[in-house]
């Protein structure tokens, strides 16, 4: 006998709360910032926190649609046809699910656009839309929700945005910090210069306005978790230095790509896997093309 499909999403929705998952098979691949969102689409980011301290499962519905139940430090990524949609999240709304009935907070979501949403435990199921860059800070670490499948029908495959032309320019990270620092304090004077020459180079050819991102790439050395921080607060750090340097803040997002981009596979010593991984501390500052 076949099961209705809101039998099915019930009862995917219960296992979301059950104490037995195990934290492997309910989460994926850690968080990476990704490129803009494709032209004809919305694309929605619904996250919590690593931070967040409730243990309470967050279902996410869309279109009154159950999309996948949120844990402590998980997120999810899904596309929609621009237009009037209604997102909420809520917890202890079992056996009900109000979430499937309650759709207070509907809105007109822009094509092309990704909206950043932390997820809601206050009962209201109001979706809390974040700035793009505060949500980077906070999706920092976080791991995407793998355990449940999307039973949302407005949902749709993620088509890839349009590319932009950028110059790139790579700054060592051994350069600019000491191994294993992203404190602002550590950067050389080397460092210092090469950052202002950059910034000087930048107001010079007219380019200081335009859409500055700032990527912090590390070494395999250590835990993905660890060095995905790490190349954040790099990232962050030299940002905050540019900005020191007379360019505007709006204008610079900064990301961490972790040691997701290592190519060198180096072995031996600790000492000799750090010299043999220095290509792979670095630093790329992008400047959009107009």
């Amino acid at each position: 006998m076949k099961l209705k499909k809101y039998a099915i999403a019930t009862v995917l929705a219960s296992l979301s709360i059950s104490a037995t998952l195990q934290a492997q098979s309910n989460f994926g691949k850690a968080w990476q910032s990704m490129p803009a969102a494709a032209s004809e689409q919305t694309r929605i980011v619904y996250y919590r926190a690593t931070d967040d301290n409730n243990n309470k499962a967050a279902h996410i519905y869309v279109d009154g649609e159950f999309q996948t139940a949120l844990l402590t430090g998980g997120y999810t990524v899904f596309c929609l046809k621009p237009g009037v949609h209604s997102l909420g999240s809520y917890i202890d709304d079992a056996p009900g699910y109000q979430g499937k009935q309650q759709q207070p907070w509907r809105d007109n979501l822009a094509a092309g656009k990704t909206y950043y949403i932390i997820a809601s435990l206050d009962g209201s199921g109001r979706p809390l839309v974040m700035d793009s860059e505060q949500a980077q800070q906070q999706l920092v670490g976080t791991r995407q929700q793998t355990h449940l499948l999307s039973r949302a029908s407005a949902v749709v495959p993620c088509q890839p945005g349009t590319t932009q032309s950028y110059d790139n320019y790579e700054f060592s990270s051994d350069l600019l910090f000491n191994f294993g620092s992203a404190s602002s304090a550590d950067i050389s004077a080397q460092g210092h210069s090469a950052i202002q020459q950059f910034a000087t180079l930048l107001k010079s050819k007219n380019k200081a306005e335009q859409r500055i991102i700032v990527t912090g790439f590390t070494d395999p050395i250590g835990e993905e978790e660890s060095n995905i921080k790490l190349g954040q607060r790099r990232a962050d750090a030299i940002k905050k230095l540019l900005v020191n340097n007379g360019l505007a803040s709006e204008h610079i997002h900064s990301q961490s790509m972790g040691e997701s981009q290592v190519t060198a596979q180096c072995t031996g010593s600790l000492k000799q896997q750090k010299a043999c991984y220095q290509g792979e501390r670095r630093v790329i500052i992008s400047v959009e093309n107009k």
